[in-house]
């Protein structure tokens, strides 16, 4: 078991920050010790900070370091290097040595990629606290932030980073899709120019570990085994994961309301009740695939969809996830709808069913969607090979026909005009 040291951002705030996803890290059988700072506190500036944090690693060793946003101008400072194992930077403003964090937003550009991202989405450039922070926070997660709401004091903006070289440890670099403070492109890019690391893009805002903690905490578990990079997960034996899609999936079907259950979705003749009761039926049915058993369930019945369909989903897209993670799962052939083909393939095929009704649920009842950048490209090859003149005839109950998307569409709505989506739908 790992010892996680949470380092907050501005503010420092780390105990209301970090709570939830710490407490799934724990569930999990984990140390998280959620770093607090005063971050409001004028007499305090970096130097304290990095004291403050080496205090809470303590005596513990082989500790996973991980800092959020600013935070990441802590986490080279500290004296204790010794005792890290790995670092993790989410949504995190990367220094170079002797840089300030004031300094920072300049050399980077950050504020010109968030206007470049608002204007691409649509989204006004003024600065509003709910729309760059909270805009995919849970209200019953925002209410309890309140306790945590601290003007950052303007001292650490202007004091540098004095090290010489991060610690020679493993460094990666998680970040949230739709970060609208520094947007997930400039991210990747700060990453790779300033880190030599290539960055792992995950669903959810800058605030990741209030609005997603479930995947935050299984995303932090999963570098325990890993190199640099999440993409080193993947081996021979298993070919990619699926929990980036199932929990864009459960975030989805959680802001479903009651009274949208009767609602048309973009699938055709479905309701949002028909779609909910058709992705619990394919994840279990996915599950038993990847574990080459017989499906032996019913087709799922809309009409029969139970009150508590999203807790229950909510379990078995867990166990899908788990299921998938098993290399035995990828092995041979195995049966889905009637079906038999490679696993290998069915692997394709329930990512693509994840995605897909993933963004059919979230634009019939008016919600955002994310999808990692590698998800998407395994489901657009997918989608491109059956939208040859030589498969056409597969694709007829799969997907309807395909949707010009224009000359330079975004990998997503390519993806969706592939599968006979119309990305410009109505919501």
């Amino acid at each position: 078991m790992a010892t996680f040291v949470l380092i907050p951002g501005a503010g420092g705030a780390g105990e209301v920050y970090w709570r939830e996803a710490a407490a799934e890290l724990e569930a999990r059988g984990h140390t998280a010790i959620p770093v607090e700072i005063e971050g409001d506190d004028p007499a305090l500036g970096l130097r304290e900070y990095a004291v403050i944090t080496d205090q809470a690693i303590g005596e513990h060793r082989e500790v996973v370091l991980v800092a959020q946003s600013m935070g990441a101008f802590t986490a080279p400072m500290i004296s204790k290097s010794d005792a890290i194992a790995r670092i993790v930077l989410l949504n995190a403003m990367i220094p170079i040595p002797g840089e300030s964090p004031g300094e920072w937003f300049e050399a980077t550009g950050s504020g010109e990629a968030r206007q470049a991202a608002n204007e691409a989405a649509e989204r006004s450039n003024e600065f509003d606290l709910e729309e760059v922070f909270l805009h995919d926070i849970p209200d019953d997660v925002k209410a309890d932030m309140a306790e945590g709401d601290r003007e950052p004091a303007e001292t650490p903006f202007a004091q540098p980073c004095t090290f010489e070289a991060w610690p020679d440890v493993p460094i990666h670099v998680l970040v949230g899709a739709d970060d609208r403070l520094f947007p997930a492109e400039f991210q990747v890019r700060v990453a790779r120019n300033r880190l030599g690391v290539e960055a792992d893009v995950m669903p959810g805002g800058h605030m990741a570990a209030k609005s997603r903690p479930v995947e935050l905490a299984e995303r932090l578990i999963a570098y325990l085994d890993a190199g640099t990079s999440s993409d080193e997960l993947s081996t021979a034996e298993v070919g990619f994961d699926l929990a980036d899609a199932a929990a864009e999936m459960r975030r989805v079907a959680a802001g479903v309301r009651d009274n949208q259950l009767d609602a048309p979705t973009p699938c055709a003749d479905w309701t949002v009740r028909d779609l909910a009761a058709h992705v619990r039926g394919l994840t279990k049915a996915f599950t038993h695939t990847a574990r080459h058993e017989h499906p032996g369930e019913p087709p799922p019945d809309g009409a029969k969809l139970p009150d508590n369909w999203r807790e229950q989903l909510n379990r078995d897209l867990d166990t899908l996830v788990a299921a998938w993670r098993e290399p035995s799962a990828w092995q041979g052939e195995a049966e889905a709808g009637g079906f038999t083909m490679p696993s290998t393939e069915l692997a394709t095929v329930v990512l693509d069913e994840l995605v897909l009704h993933g963004w059919d649920l979230a634009r019939a009842t008016g919600q955002s969607f994310t999808a990692t950048d590698h998800d998407v490209a395994i489901c657009t090859g997918f989608a491109a090979a059956m939208s040859t003149p030589d498969t056409l005839d597969s694709r007829e109950g799969l997907y309807g026909p395909t949707v010009d998307t224009g000359t330079d569409p975004a990998p997503l709505d390519a993806l969706l005009g592939l599968a006979g989506r119309d990305p410009g739908r109505p919501s």
